[in-house]
């Protein structure tokens, strides 16, 4: 027998000897149901999906089948291309890909009014090409068969594509305000393309919460304390948000001075990029700085 023939008599016999405990298992597997994302090579990444078994080979099922219809009807594309394109189809709702979301890009100036072969930041993926960058402003997210101009063109089907530019030489953006309590949409989406995942050091979690650094009841013992904006916010999965708020748990935003007229990064002694100073409640302290964007200078590089 083959190594799936084994596993599958092995099974049968554990549901015989122990129908419950199989049930309960069975129980809480479909409990931890989920999609995930993670990065792929090539500027691509795998979409997966823990499912029950029959809702899961139903979904298989069904995107072959799309598959092998339209292959036989003369579609010229490969069978996995076809389940991609039909599974992207049939989840956003849309034959070109994704409508109704906004897509985060922070990139140089450069990068797309010059060639220029700087990378591009692309908000819940990482780096991408510079020249990729520029096909999604151009083009969206569309794809299609062999034939682009086979692209659907109504603006309905495209993605928002929301270009965040940073600063020649520092990589810093560029800092927004408010003088709300939550921090409102824009700002948000701002925070989360500079902080990109959980600013807490050594997690790297997806960002859940944004969140004021000193928090926000604070602003009246001090007007500079619990501002809502740029530099009093900060990005956080939803344990490390929680944690913080414990007792013993300080966070102190590190101010940053602009660099001196003509030099491309920023002055010695200060730092290049948003900067938290966190207190443990044992004492120990840590710094959080916010990852290198496109558009930093790099150590060694002239300006230009």
């Amino acid at each position: 027998m083959g190594y799936q023939q084994i596993s599958a008599e092995a099974k049968k016999i554990a549901y015989r000897l122990d129908p419950l405990a199989m049930l309960a298992r069975n129980t809480k597997a479909v409990n931890d149901r989920h999609v995930s994302i993670r990065p792929a090579p090539d500027a691509m990444v795998r979409l997966s999906a823990l499912l029950p078994v029959a809702e899961g080979v139903g979904v298989y099922g069904s995107l072959s089948r799309e598959a092998d219809t339209l292959r036989a009807g003369g579609d010229h594309r490969g069978r996995g291309q076809i389940m991609a394109d039909t599974l992207i189809h049939r989840t956003t709702g849309t034959p070109s890909g994704i409508s109704g979301v906004e897509i985060q890009l922070v990139m140089t100036d450069r990068t797309l009014f010059q060639s220029d072969s700087e990378p591009a930041h692309l908000t819940g993926y990482g780096t991408i090409p510079a020249h990729r960058a520029r096909n999604l402003i151009q083009h969206g997210t569309k794809t299609t068969n062999n034939n682009p101009a086979a692209a659907m063109e109504d603006p309905a089907f495209r993605v928002w594509i929301r270009r965040l530019y940073t600063a020649p030489g520092t990589g810093n953006l560029v800092a927004m305000d408010s003088t709300q309590r939550l921090f409102p949409p824009g700002l948000r989406r701002f925070i989360t393309a500079r902080d990109q995942t959980c600013r807490t050091p050594y997690c790297d979690a997806p960002i859940r919460h944004i969140d004021h650094i000193i928090p926000h009841h604070t602003q009246h013992n001090n007007k500079n304390n619990g501002k809502t904006n740029e530099l009093n916010g900060q990005g956080l999965c939803e344990r490390c948000n929680y944690r913080k708020e414990t007792p013993g748990w300080t966070s102190t935003p590190q101010p940053r001075t602009p660099p001196p007229t003509g030099t491309p990064g920023p002055p010695t002694g200060t730092p290049p990029r948003h900067t938290v100073k966190i207190t443990t409640p044992l004492g120990l302290n840590y710094t959080s700085t916010a990852p290198l964007l496109p558009g930093t200078a790099r150590m060694g590089a002239g300006g230009t």
